[in-house]
């Protein structure tokens, strides 16, 4: 199951591990995998004389005003909000790297979203915390991670998808003046001060002194990073992270920014975002996605998953979310269930989303242990978004041992009952190998599958 993502493709710690057995194939995943990572680095690594630029895309809020809708994945224009978002940063020459702070429940939906747009300068995907002031430092954070963290940081509300190339340029030539700096416009209503309980206007104060703040703030990353340790210090809560700067007693410099620059807040901001979409639909301004995807005619996907584990002492062997009672498990950074495992990248596949470990990387210590029967569900909510359905499911289990059949019509429908279908569209079947290869000899267990998907009807 566990896997981490590269440009040139998906290196499977596990599933490496366990073709190790008949071979080199581990060393061409790692082989492989290494040369993505310098990859990466080389597209993300500023040019020669040239300050390093990142920003941190925060899109971890509860859409609380929005009536029961997702704004960052509410279609605009056919496209999630937040996607609009992420290409001008994705598209600018100005920015290196990014990473896009989301739910802990919309990470699955980002990683998709992210294959599917082909996201290159995405340095990774962050859970965000209760405030938003606690989603930025994650973001901040995780570009200090591995490499060499930037020297300036835009600050962008994934909500705000009419930024433009020429605002991220105002905003890099202000920071380099003064360190901190805004995104705003002049007010054009008349502002009053009210008091809360009694409603009654304390002041109406002079209209040439109020802008209306926008995103992206950008700052010095050392000036930003240090702001945040020390209001979190001071247990203070702030509204935006220019009033985090100015609490520490730093000036913060506003730049011009555009009216169109809206933050879709309301359902009313939606329908507002989607008319905007609409009048602007034209080839050049947008632009189909980067990887190919299943055409929104097409009534029918297939897809093909593989999968193996290498068999381990001291663990439960569970296959499709059965316990088989035996003296070896299958060993993986979850419950290594390699039927689901199959299952899982079958439907990816059909769906055009990628592989297994995109999703649920080795890496990431919120997945260890769980349950691949989860795992699916989750996959399978993936799929059903993009108008999908099962239409059916064969899978077959490579195992010398144990025998397997008395458990298969348990394994058909615990596969059933997580993907919402009949027993009926399930079908599992379970081989030796002669005793050949790993699987005879005992050493690891092989999963397959195919999905049949349809669309309609």
């Amino acid at each position: 199951m566990a896997g981490y993502l590269t440009p040139l493709g998906f290196a499977n710690s596990e599933t490496a591990e366990a073709a190790s057995i008949d071979g080199p194939v581990c060393r061409a995943y790692f082989v492989g995998a290494k040369l993505a990572e310098e990859m990466v680095e080389e597209v993300n690594r500023p040019s020669p004389g040239r300050k390093k630029i990142a920003a941190v895309i925060v899109a971890a809020g509860r859409s609380s005003r929005m009536a029961g809708l997702d704004k960052q994945f509410a279609l605009a224009g056919r496209r999630p909000l937040l996607a609009h978002t992420v290409a001008v940063f994705e598209q600018s020459d100005l920015v290196d790297e990014y990473v896009v702070v989301v739910s802990p429940e919309n990470l699955l939906r980002g990683k998709a979203l992210a294959f599917e747009e082909g996201w290159r300068k995405l340095r990774g995907f962050v859970t965000g915390g209760a405030r938003r002031q606690d989603s930025v430092w994650q973001g901040l954070q995780a570009l200090a991670g591995k490499g060499q963290p930037p020297e300036v940081v835009m600050i962008h509300d994934g909500a705000r998808p009419f930024v433009t190339p020429e605002i991220l340029a105002a905003g890099l030539a202000a920071v380099e003046e003064y360190g901190a700096c805004v995104a705003a416009v002049p007010v054009k209503d008349t502002i009053k001060a009210v008091e809360p309980a009694s409603q009654l206007v304390r002041e109406t104060p002079p209209r040439e002194f109020l802008w209306a703040i926008q995103t992206p703030q950008v700052f010095r990353y050392d000036l930003i990073c240090q702001a945040h340790r020390e209001i979190a210090g001071r247990g203070l809560d702030v509204t935006d992270d220019a009033m985090m700067v100015e609490l520490t007693g730093q000036p913060v410099k506003v730049f011009r920014a555009a009216y169109t620059n809206i933050k879709v807040t309301t359902p009313d901001d939606l329908e507002l975002a989607r008319r905007i979409f609409a009048e602007r639909a034209t080839p050049q301004e947008q632009p189909q996605l980067a990887l190919p995807t299943v055409p929104a005619l097409s009534t029918v996907a297939v897809g093909q998953g593989y999968d193996v584990h290498q068999l381990v002492e001291g663990r439960p062997l569970i296959l499709g979310g059965v316990t088989v009672p035996y003296e070896k498990g299958l060993d993986g950074h979850s419950d290594a269930d390699v039927l689901c495992h199959a299952a899982i990248n079958a439907l990816l596949g059909a769906a055009g989303l990628g592989d297994i470990g995109r999703y649920f990387p080795p890496s990431d210590p919120t997945y260890k242990g769980i349950s691949s029967l989860r795992m699916l569900a989750e996959v399978h909510s993936l799929v059903q978004e993009r108008g999908w359905r099962l239409g059916n499911l064969d899978a077959t289990i490579a195992a010398q041992k144990p025998k397997l059949a008395t458990y298969i019509p348990a394994m058909r429908d615990k596969l059933a009952e997580t993907l919402g279908v009949d027993p009926s569209q399930i079908n599992i079947k379970a081989t030796t190998t002669e005793t050949l290869g790993f699987v005879g000899r005992l050493e690891g267990l092989e999963g397959q599958a195919v999905v049949l998907l349809v669309r309609g009807g």
